[in-house]
Order: structure tokens, then sequence, then C-alpha cells
């Protein structure tokens, strides 16, 4: 009976097919890592307004999946509305412009957790109008 021998090793096809599996890799990237994530969202639900102004109440909300540890608010009015106060926020209006930030004690959100900020305004016949909305992680 005859001996069969195999041999063992690379091959000029094998070796083709080998780099391109290993080149198709390296540029796919290797899985990421699930990364935890921080994210926010703000929204003004409830406004009361009257002749010469408005409260609203609204809400900002951990969406994300790590404590928030700071966050900023910004939006621009749509119409003459003025800030008297932003409860529970450090803020600044410049024309239309509204940026806000968290105060010691409430920067800390936790995951699904949230906060309430009241704003107080003047406008020419109770108006309140946002857009750019926005909540950022710090």
């Amino acid at each position: 009976m005859a001996r069969r021998y195999h041999e063992t090793g690379f091959n000029t096809r094998g070796a083709w097919v080998a780099a391109a599996a290993l080149a198709a890799t390296a540029a796919m990237g290797a899985p990421a890592a699930h990364a935890d994530t921080a994210s926010c969202s703000v929204s003004f639900p409830t406004v009361h307004s009257f002749p010469s102004g408005f409260v609203a109440e609204g809400r900002v909300v951990n969406t994300g999946t790590t404590t928030l540890n700071g966050w900023r608010l910004y939006w621009t009015f749509t119409g003459d509305e003025k800030l008297f106060s932003l409860l529970t926020t450090k803020w600044t209006q410049t024309v239309r412009t509204v940026t806000a930030t968290n105060v010691s004690w409430n920067g800390t959100i936790a995951p699904g957790g949230s906060l309430s900020v009241t704003a107080n305004g003047s406008s020419t016949g109770g108006t309140f109008g946002m857009t750019g909305l926005t909540c950022t992680p710090l």
C-alpha cells in the first residue's frame, strides 16, 4: 500500500484568501464594544400665559445610560419673550437666545431621572414660543 503525504503549509491561493480576509476585517474594524452614553432631553410642556407674560414648567430628562454630571440648555425665543428667572439654573439671555446650565446641586441626574425647570418671563400678549430647544451633557 502506497503512503500518501499531505503537504501542510500555505499555497498561493490560500495565502491570497487569508490576506483578503484579514484586510476586510481591518477595514471594517473590530466590533465596537458597548459604550455607555450620556444624553439628555428638555421640554416645556406646560405654559401658563397672562396678558404680559408667561410661566413655563419644563423638564430635563437623562435619556442616556450613564449619570449626567452637568447639562446645558439652549433655545431661541420666537417673539419678544424676556426671562425674569429660569429657576434651578444659571442662565443668560442675549436678545432672543437663551443658554442655561445646571447649578451645583442639580447637575447630577441618574439615567431615566429628571428635574423641573421653571421659566418666568414677559411677552406681549402672553406668547411663548421656542425654536432650537436642546439639552447637551457637559
